[in-house]
């Protein structure tokens, strides 16, 4: 069996039209040859690559607006519920969303008052399913219209209404940005006591 190979430079759009038809078959067959030793590292190397651009073609078919996305940018300064409203709504609305919490990065969960000041609010770092910028954002603008839920609330959200990231403990992570790292949104946050 004969296998073109593709370049490893190669863009989506290169790999869509330059290809042979993807076959699965070839590539158990190269995992048959590793498993009884008789693969050589040409015929590894080239099922590698060819298994590679198969997934960046495949990535590019199903999401091409995450491939548009920048892998970085520099993180833009927020500290207020407005704020983050407003930088949150200049990013692709499928783009994913994490906030950093002590160091580790995890989807947003629960979002209500902060412990330590119950006139602001927290967004829980231990969210269970993934959240994209929509997402995000339909419930930040419901709590700017509603008010924030805390004990002796609702209060109502103002310009200077601040954003904590917490597990309900008031361990004064405040947000301080929004960046793009690896075409995610990410929720910055630093220690800060107010």
């Amino acid at each position: 069996m004969s296998l073109t190979r593709p370049s490893a430079h190669m863009t989506p759009m290169d790999t869509e039209q330059q290809t042979p038809t993807f076959d699965i078959g070839y590539h158990r067959w190269v995992a048959a040859q590793i498993r009884s030793g008789r693969a050589t590292a040409g015929t590894i190397e080239g099922s590698h690559e060819w298994l590679l651009a198969e997934v960046e073609r495949l990535t590019y078919l199903v999401a091409p607006a995450k491939l548009q996305q920048p892998a970085s940018t520099e993180p833009v300064q927020v500290n207020t519920l407005p704020e983050l409203i407003d930088v949150l709504a200049k990013h692709p609305k499928n783009a994913d969303v994490q906030v950093e919490y002590m160091g580790m990065k995890s989807s947003p969960g629960y979002m209500g008052s902060y412990r330590g000041y119950y006139d602001q609010l927290a967004i829980d770092p231990n969210g269970r399913e993934p959240k994209n910028v929509a997402d995000v954002l339909k419930e930040l603008r419901t709590i700017r219209r509603k008010g924030i839920q805390g004990e002796g609330g609702p209060y109502e959200v103002k310009t200077h209404t601040g954003v904590w990231v917490d597990r309900g403990q008031a361990e004064q992570q405040h947000v301080s940005g929004v960046r793009i790292d690896g075409g995610i949104v990410v929720i910055m946050t630093e220690e800060r006591d107010w």
